[in-house]
């Protein structure tokens, strides 16, 4: 008996989920043609990828200084180095973050005049 119950469960929430996104767009559709035909949809914006890059790169660069400190042994006697490691990797992500804030799209130019 407890074998059959556990395979019904995950088909029972399978069928469930199915039936819920049939019903939700069944009634969704009909709402739409009754309200007088599509609702117009908002023009999207672009992901800016070229922010997220300049963040990723200072991570990057952060990462590169803190494994050259320690490699270099430049700081042989420090007692903390997982807080040296994560301050200059944030110093950096925090810098690259500020540069990322100051790029202006060409596209959000044009369209504020």
């Amino acid at each position: 008996m407890e074998k059959v119950l556990a395979v019904f469960i995950p088909i029972a929430f399978f069928i469930c989920v199915v039936l819920c996104v049939f019903f939700i767009s069944k009634y969704r559709s009909e709402t739409i043609t009754k309200l007088g035909g599509p609702i117009p949809k908002l023009p999207s914006s672009p992901f800016p990828w070229k922010k997220l890059g300049i963040v990723i790169i200072g991570f990057g660069v952060g990462i590169l200084i803190s494994s050259l400190i320690f490699e270099l042994q430049i700081l042989p006697n420090s007692s903390w180095p997982g807080f040296i490691f994560t301050g200059i990797t944030l110093l950096t992500v925090g810098g690259s973050m500020i540069i990322a804030d100051g790029i202006k799209e060409k596209d959000q130019n044009q369209l504020n005049g």
